[in-house]
């Protein structure tokens, strides 16, 4: 199994209560075909980058799961059939990026950081 992340749009207009239940769908659909969910957020509200469906802003929900292409497939094909869903879209993690998380580290001007072992000082 592979890991992806789909971000996905609301439209604006949706009730919260329409939300939760897509929200639940996708969560449900990633665990019945066989993924598992790993991290899921809410973004909010925020304006489009262009105007989509005449709307200027919608929901925007991040899914994160390790899953096999098959179940990759059925998400996006019940995320098309949902009339709230305005736009989607699903990345694969590469294998080297899910390594660098795995150790705590990233690449900052070509060489690798340890971002777990640096400290943050904050002045009062």
């Amino acid at each position: 199994m592979r890991e992806y992340e789909t971000l996905y749009v609301q439209h604006p207009e949706v009730p919260e209560a329409r939300q939760q239940d897509i929200n639940t769908r996708v969560r449900s659909l990633i665990e019945e075909h066989g993924g598992e969910l790993v991290h899921s957020e809410v973004w909010g509200l925020r304006e489009l980058a262009y105007p989509i469906q005449k709307q200027k802003k919608g929901f925007y929900f991040l899914v994160r799961y390790r899953a096999t292409p098959a179940v990759v497939t059925e998400l996006e094909r019940n995320l098309k059939i949902f009339d709230e869903v305005i736009r989607f879209i699903t990345v694969r993690i590469p294998d080297h990026v899910l390594k660098w998380q795995q150790r705590g580290t990233t690449l900052e001007g070509g060489r690798e950081k340890d971002v777990l072992s640096t400290e943050e000082t904050v002045n009062p």
